[in-house]
This record gives C-alpha cells, sequence and structure tokens, in this order.
C-alpha cells in the first residue's frame, strides 16, 4: 500500500488506521461505512475478474449476479473447496510467467490432491503490507524479531515475508537455526533464543506451549509474541501471560488468504479481520447456510484483490464465529472468534465431522 496512514492515534490500533487509508477515510466515525463500500466494490471486482480469467469460475459464475454484489448475492455463489484446486491451473488468473511463487499443501478434501496456491509479486506485496501493520504493535524499530516457524530459509516464506516487511523499517528479524525448529529440539531452541536476545518472538503454540520449560524466566528483553500457524490453545496462552509477563496475540491465517488474515489486539477480544483482502462468512458445516454472527460454524473466506487465485466462497474447514458487536478497543472491525475445531469430510458424499482442536498446544 502506498500513501500516508492517517495518524494512528486517531483510531483504536494500527491496522484500522491502515485499513482507513485504503477507504480514503479520515476518522474513525467513518471506517466502517468506508469498509463497506470498499469491501463489495474489491467482491465485484474480483467476480468479474475470477469469470473472464479463470476456467473453474467461468463456469460456475455463468448467470450468476456478480454485479453490484451485496449479502444475498454472495450467499446465493456457489462454494469453492479444496478439490476445486486441482488442478490449480483451473482457478489461475494471469499468465505462468506473473506468478512469484508456488506453495503446495497436503489437501484435506476427499481426492487426496495436494493443494497448489499461486502467488504474484502483488499478492505477497498486500502480505507484507498487512504484516508490517500487524507486527506494529509487537516490535518496534532498532529492536529484534526472531521468527520461529519451519521454512524460514525458503524465498517468500512467512519468515521471509515479515523480514521484507519490517527490516526497511529498522527492526532486525532473525530465525534460528533449522536443526533448532524440529521436534524434540526446544533445548536447542531456548539455547539460540538466549543467544539472540530478541524483543518478540512469532512462533508456533506448540513451541509456546513447551518453551517455559526450557526457559522458566523468559528472555531479558522480551516484551512480545505472536502465536501463528495452529490455534493457540488458553491454556497456553495463560502459561505463557503467567510465566513470561510478556503480551501474547494471536494470528490466524491461512495459505490460501495469502497467510495473513485475523490478527488480535491486546484487548483479546478476538481476531481484527484484514478485512480489505478477506471476506468472511460463517456457513452451516451440513447445509451450506450462512449463520448470524455469533452463532459457530464453517469459516468461508472469499479473498480480495487476489492477482494469481482469487477463491470464492472457499470453505476452510475451521469451526468459528463472527463476533457480534464492536471490540472493546474500540475498532468496528469484523472479529473471528476462537477455532474450536476443524471440519473432516469423509468418503465420496462428504459426510463431516467436528475434530475438535487438542488443548495445550501438544
Amino acid at each position: 500500500m502506498s500513501g500516508t496512514w492517517p495518524q494512528a492515534g486517531f483510531f483504536a490500533c494500527e491496522l484500522d488506521a491502515w485499513l482507513a487509508a485504503s477507504c480514503g477515510v479520515r476518522s474513525p466515525q467513518s471506517l466502517a461505512r468506508g469498509l463497506a463500500r470498499e469491501q463489495w466494490a474489491a467482491l465485484a471486482r474480483t467476480l468479474r475478474r475470477a469469470a473472464a480469467h479463470s476456467a473453474l469460475y467461468a463456469r460456475r459464475l455463468r448467470g450468476c449476479n456478480l454485479s453490484p454484489p451485496g449479502p444475498e448475492e454472495l450467499a446465493a455463489l456457489p462454494f469453492t473447496t479444496a478439490d476445486d484446486l486441482h488442478p490449480w491451473e483451473n482457478i489461475l488468473c494471469v499468465p505462468l510467467g506473473e506468478v512469484e511463487r508456488m506453495v503446495t499443501l497436503r489437501t484435506s478434501g476427499t481426492t487426496g490432491h495436494p493443494k497448489r496456491l499461486a502467488f504474484t509479486a502483488k499478492d505477497l506485496a498486500r502480505t507484507r503490507d498487512f504484516f508490517a501493520v500487524g507486527m506494529a504493535r509487537l516490535v518496534q524499530p532498532g529492536q529484534r524479531l526472531a521468527v520461529l516457524l519451519p521454512g524460514a530459509q525458503r524465498p517468500h516464506s512467512v519468515a521471509d515475508l515479515l523480514r521484507q516487511a519490517l527490516e526497511p523499517g529498522g527492526v532486525e528479524v532473525l530465525s534460528p537455526p533449522p536443526e533448532c525448529l524440529k521436534a524434540g529440539q526446544e533445548a536447542c531452541l531456548a539455547e539460540s533464543l538466549l543467544r539472540a536476545d530478541p524483543h518478540c518472538l512469532v512462533a508456533l503454540p506448540a513451541q509456546l506451549a513447551r518453551l517455559p520449560d526450557f526457559l522458566p524466566e523468559g528472555l531479558p528483553r522480551l516484551a512480545g509474541i505472536l502465536s501463528s500457524g495452529e490455534p493457540l490453545p488458553p491454556e497456553t496462552a495463560a502459561k505463557i501471560r503467567a510465566c513470561w509477563k510478556c503480551e501474547l496475540l494471536d494470528h490466524y491465517g491461512l495459505t490460501e488468504t495469502g497467510y495473513g488474515c485475523a490478527v488480535e489486539c491486546p484487548a483479546h477480544n478476538g481476531r481484527h479481520l484484514r478485512a480489505l483482502d478477506v471476506l468472511v462468512e460463517i456457513v452451516d458445516t451440513v447445509h451450506g447456510r450462512v449463520l448470524p454472527w455469533g452463532e459457530e460454524g464453517e469459516v468461508v473466506v472469499t479473498t480480495l484483490n487476489r492477482e494469481a487465485m482469487p477463491l470464492i466462497r472457499y470453505r476452510t474447514g475451521d469451526v468459528a464465529s463472527l463476533l457480534p458487536g464492536p471490540c472493546a478497543c474500540g475498532s468496528p472491525l469484523p472479529r473471528l472468534g476462537p477455532v474450536a475445531g476443524r471440519i473432516v469430510r469423509d468418503g465420496p458424499q462428504g459426510r463431516s465431522r467436528i475434530v475438535a482442536y487438542a488443548k495445550g498446544g501438544a
């Protein structure tokens, strides 16, 4: 994103100020209205682009009302599932030469085919912008961030995108040696962190559940942690806050959403959505009916402003709710509640069951 943000102090958080700049609004009172206007305009552009350039969506969206879209028109569109990502070329909306990064993931769909997601340079740039904003509350220029996520050495990995996003602003981004990130190597990881002496961590909940056993006093300069990659169990969050006495925020993101999707604020009242890049619905896990805010169901995402592979009403398999009312911090952004479990669909008929996430971060 280019341009100057409105002064962050006028808004509830940095994310609000960043989104306000995109909407062209200058006050918190105008933010909700500006977001709604820009979100539906972005959805209309996404639908038209997908129908024109994607082989899959050209078929799926034929005859659908694409503009002007609203909640009812969106709810009438067909879902996209993990199985639809094979072959991935059917969704691709750009020439192959414009693909900057490909990611392959094991699928939870019925076909067993892996998911492949493509990103253009612009797609990656939007994620870098979100990372810079999301981390602004936890780490400042002149400080060090240690990213404990696997694959840190790969170009355009989450660690690399964090590095690209934060180092121009004066944050040093470090990654432990790959051997320290393997399961059972918490002692090695703890020693590496003591040497690095970071001010902030980005870590998996499973790492956070075990590290206090090796670092009972915490780290000398540590002031903030972002938990990412898996749902953060409340027991793990309580353990970290009690042992290390630092700020701990939770992040929800998928490769399908360009990694970033929703991030918690210090009010700990849900995860604020990256509203101009992701539109979220919650649907009944059996019939696919859109549920009211506050009711728990399957998280369905529509990506906005994605160039390479826009996803329309993509069924994530995660179970959560959209929280009603404003956040305690004062932000009007929509918020995603805790992820309670994952839907597993068995057999050719797609019979589904919900598997609760394990407690304790193990």
